[in-house]
């Protein structure tokens, strides 16, 4: 088996593993979780400390996922690497989500993710944003560089998931959206999750 088939069949095992433990395992989760709503609720909720299920969410969800991520954007690199700008914007994706993931395995928030609370929680959403400051300019990046790829579409989902990354992160900050603040960062994540296996399985023309 050449390299870049190995390279294509291990972003096919990371993107399963990424789809399972990023989207999956925790709306299964938040299903069981009494008093959780995916809707109102954020993801890092289902791992604070004294939630229900915080191991399992912890373990076999962010953990994989920021590994997941990280990985995958560190092979996509290599298939894609057209232009400066494209690395560079996997490369923040990349760090962007690990710094997130990692961060709320290794600093769960208190239970409820209160605005204010331990060290660890305030860890947790100082590494939070710092996640969704990096990713969009990753997002932003890739839209650009991978204009010179021969599939266009690559770049076109790119931008469109900018767009709704920075509305998502928007109207996590009005207000008026708090009963919808679990829906919204579902939307961001889960539209990034979505964009890397699209480029994971859509390697055709890069083989």
């Amino acid at each position: 088996m050449s390299e870049r088939k190995q390279e294509n069949k291990l972003l096919l095992i990371l993107s399963v593993l990424l789809f399972l433990s990023g989207v999956l395992l925790p709306e299964f989760i938040g299903f069981l979780s009494s008093d959780y709503n995916s809707i109102s609720n954020y993801l890092s909720e289902l791992g604070a400390v004294g939630a229900e299920y915080s191991r399992v969410v912890n373990y076999f969800g962010f953990l994989p996922t920021a590994f997941s991520v990280l990985f995958i954007t560190l092979l996509l690199q290599s298939n894609f690497s057209n232009t400066r700008l494209s690395r560079a914007g996997f490369l923040l994706v990349g760090i962007g989500y690990f710094i997130g993931y990692f961060g709320a395995f290794i600093f769960p928030c208190d239970f409820g993710c209160p605005s204010e609370g331990s060290f660890s929680q305030n860890m947790h959403m100082i590494l939070g944003l710092i996640s969704y400051l990096i990713a969009p300019v990753g997002l932003i990046l890739l839209g650009i560089g991978l204009r010179k790829d021969p599939m266009i579409i690559h770049s076109l989902a790119s931008f469109i998931a900018t767009f709704i990354f920075l509305l998502g992160f928007f109207m996590m900050l009005n207000p008026s959206q708090i009963d919808l603040l679990g829906f919204w960062q579902r939307l961001i994540d889960y539209t990034v999750f979505l964009l890397l296996i699209f480029l994971s399985l859509n390697l055709k023309e890069q083989t």
